[in-house]
């Protein structure tokens, strides 16, 4: 009976959503330190995330955040001022998010993305001389379901040619993004209007996608439910010394987490946001700017921008996987004269269950799950279960996977099951050898279609693969 089994190999594509943090943090006041201070994440991460933040409007001086030396425990924060500042600032409560790099697939099935990328791409405002402007065009790895909102954040400080925070910086830049597509966005440096210093050299910036007016829910890793939304602003944000502009951003009470970050770039003079206040269901904004051109921090009505707006409900930290198991079990034996005996000429029907018990679906198509068959059986072709159902019969389990799986023909190279006689090429067509089974057949492949839906505290998810051999 041993020889009745055989390696059953399960792969999914390495795509869990991963660790997902949001908090605040209080931007340390540079009169009495001038250095970068450390901030330390509520639990560490498997790889040093993209952490994007925004701070208060606190302090009068224009004034961005620098986050740097970003590791998988904490990060360093920084004020920094403009020219025509004196570069120290007082505190500002500054809110973040913090998300893994790659492709990621929330317990829903939204599909989000985080990037990093090595910008030299540069805007400016007006009167600046020594550089060209330009775009970078940032391409997701594969087409989002919808058009995203972005928020973005450089991550590193090459640029830099003096002692922040004992100086104002030089030159003073920031991120910018705009034109946010299914397949893509457009992304920079911004140096607003200072023409001050060097032109930028080359800067890591991340940047996160959510699918603009989504929501949905997950749990963190105290079992908390966790709300998020996120949505892109009518051109509606004007500047410092026109006020603070509402906009919602889709929690509904409570102490949410919330960074915005500017998704157009109508003001020539460039800038950047800070919020003025964050409630239960709005937060205000404005765009602030440097003074290196001139005196004015406005922005004229018909210049005003968007912001893209991502929130939590509270401050988090989750870690969101997949975590699939699979079990093969001999379900009959029919030895063709009543018994169950394994004895050659009988057939055997094998009954595979893969189940999900994490609290995330892996990544959309990424199940593959293969079976070789032992040398001593040969798989049968005739239809599992229904007239043209195939020689392997896909079922649901309770509750049910939410993936899809369907035979075709054996030629079919579209349908959810592959052929092979050697486990590497896959394009093998099983061919009838008189007795109704193939024996050049040695792996059965099945990749089912969809998100697996992940356990959402009623079961595992799982599906079911049953197959026929008979033994020499």
């Amino acid at each position: 009976m041993a020889g009745l089994f055989a390696c059953l190999i399960l792969v999914i594509t390495p795509a869990h959503a991963g660790r997902i943090e949001a908090g605040t943090f209080t931007a340390h006041d540079t009169f009495d330190n001038q250095s970068p201070v450390r901030v330390n994440f509520q639990q560490a991460f498997d790889t040093p995330p993209v952490v994007i933040a925004i701070p208060s409007s606190n302090g009068n001086n224009s004034a961005s955040i620098r986050i740097t030396n970003v590791t998988t425990t904490g990060f360093d924060e920084l004020a920094l001022e403009p020219d025509n500042w004196d570069g120290r600032h007082i505190v500002m409560v500054t809110h973040y998010i913090a998300i893994e790099v790659g492709r990621h697939v929330l317990p829903d099935g939204t599909v989000i993305e985080v990037g990093r990328n090595s910008i030299s791409n540069v805007q400016f405002g007006s009167g600046f001389t020594g550089g060209t402007a330009s775009w970078a065009n940032i391409s997701f790895s594969s087409p989002l379901g919808s058009t995203p909102t972005i928020i973005h954040q450089l991550q590193t400080a090459n640029s830099e040619t003096r002692s922040v925070a004992n100086q104002s910086s030089r030159p003073h830049i920031t991120s910018i993004a705009q034109s946010p597509s299914i397949s893509g966005f457009q992304l920079a440096i911004d140096r607003s209007q200072a023409n001050s210093g060097p032109f930028p050299s080359t800067e890591q910036i991340g940047w996160i996608a959510f699918p603009n007016g989504g929501s949905g829910s997950f749990p963190d890793t105290g079992g908390t439910t966790i709300n998020w939304a996120a949505s892109t602003t009518s051109a509606n944000i004007r500047g410092w010394d026109n006020g603070c502009f509402s906009n919602s951003h889709g929690q509904s009470g409570g102490n949410p987490i919330v960074v915005a970050k500017k998704l157009s770039r109508n003001n020539a003079d460039g800038g950047w946001l800070r919020y003025c206040a964050i409630n239960g269901t709005t937060i205000t904004l404005r765009v602030d700017e440097d003074r290196d051109q001139d005196n004015e921090r406005g922005v004229a009505t018909g210049d005003a921008e968007q912001a893209g707006i991502i929130s939590f409900s509270q401050s988090f930290h989750a870690l969101l996987e997949a975590d699939l198991n699979i079990t093969k079990t001999r379900i009959a034996i029919d030895d063709g004269r009543g018994g169950d005996f394994a004895t050659p000429e009988a057939e055997v029907d094998y009954l595979i269950t893969i189940s999900n018990t994490g609290n995330s679906p892996p990544n959309q198509n990424s199940v593959l799950v293969t079976e070789q068959l032992p040398d001593d059986l040969d798989l049968v072709l005739a239809d599992f279960g229904a007239p043209g159902s195939g020689p392997v019969e896909f079922q649901q389990g309770s509750p049910a996977s939410a993936l899809t799986c369907t035979f075709a023909t054996f030629a079919s190279t579209t349908d959810c099951y592959d052929f092979s006689t050697d486990g590497v090429n896959f394009g093998y067509e099983p061919v009838d050898s008189g007795d109704g089974t193939d024996p050049n057949v040695r792996f059965v492949r099945a990749i089912p279609t969809g998100f697996m839906a992940p356990d959402s505290g009623s079961g595992a998810p799982s599906f079911e693969l049953r197959l026929r051999a008979r033994i020499r």
